[in-house]
């Protein structure tokens, strides 16, 4: 596999970008292409995801982009082929990111394992408590299969509940800057600054944040505050009015703000 998550954030410390690509949006070929693209323009993550039918915390950009690739005829198993066909072409870690409600009807063991096959380095699934009935089954499959679980925390959280996240934490912890749906917003919510010193407090892991960010300002923003910026309704927003180059400019474009500031 090329790259991992932890040899990420052990390079040069600058805040790194994590970009979202809806698999099968507008079509299969096309989505792989921009994958290639994000990492060719400077990516240091690449989430990838699997499209589904009710995505509850996506807003109507990425919404959208799911139900379009459904309607191509987009198949988890035609996603982690697509995956396994760049894998060696990719030198940064790719993430899936779906449903818990697609995890379990293809069943977790076949789920991950099958994910680990294709040369993901972790799974992003917003929706699946840390307390649920069969996360204990979904973390050991993530173990055996030597990939990584990214946990997702919105502002709001109890303390306790925070700690006992955090205990089975790993990789890095993915923060919401605002509690809702993605979608490219102006601004950034006081209430979530606030919640990424709070999730500081309690752990060393790398912290990402997203939902929201539509300006490389916001970005370089998030400065010091958090390791790594995601951005996913914003990209496509771009590709729709401008395609791949529209979105490879907006990497670069953010990555040479980050080098300034920093």
């Amino acid at each position: 596999m090329n790259g991992s998550i932890e040899e990420v954030f052990a390079k040069k410390k600058r805040l790194k970008i994590m970009t979202h690509v809806v698999a099968g949006y507008p079509d299969l070929e096309t989505s792989q292409n921009l994958i290639l693209a994000m990492a060719e323009a400077g990516a240091d993550m690449i989430e990838v995801q699997i499209p589904f039918t009710d995505p509850l915390a996506d807003g109507p950009t990425i919404m959208a982009a799911n139900h379009k690739a459904l309607q191509n005829g987009l198949t988890p198993k035609l996603c982690l082929k697509m995956i396994e066909e760049i894998r060696d072409e990719v030198k940064l870690p790719l993430l899936f990111m779906t449903y818990a409600n697609l995890a379990y009807t293809l069943g977790l063991e076949r789920f991950v394992s099958e994910s680990a096959a294709c040369g993901v380095s972790g799974l992003i699934i917003p929706d699946l408590p840390f307390d649920e009935r069969g996360y204990d089954d979904y973390y050991f499959w993530l173990k055996e299969c030597n990939l990584v679980g990214i946990q997702v925390l919105s502002a709001g959280l109890s303390l306790s509940r925070l700690k006992k996240i955090l205990k089975r934490a790993e990789g890095f912890i993915y923060i919401t800057l605002r509690v809702g749906v993605t979608g490219a917003r102006n601004g950034m919510e006081i209430k979530s600054v606030d919640f990424i010193d709070r999730v500081k407090a309690y752990t060393d892991l790398p912290l990402a944040a997203g939902f929201g960010i539509s300006s490389v300002e916001q970005i370089t923003n998030l400065i010091g505050k958090v390791d790594m910026a995601v951005v996913g309704s914003h990209l496509i927003n771009l590709f729709n009015s401008g395609g791949k180059e529209n979105v490879q400019n907006f990497i670069k474009e953010t990555n040479q703000a980050i080098e300034q500031v920093s």
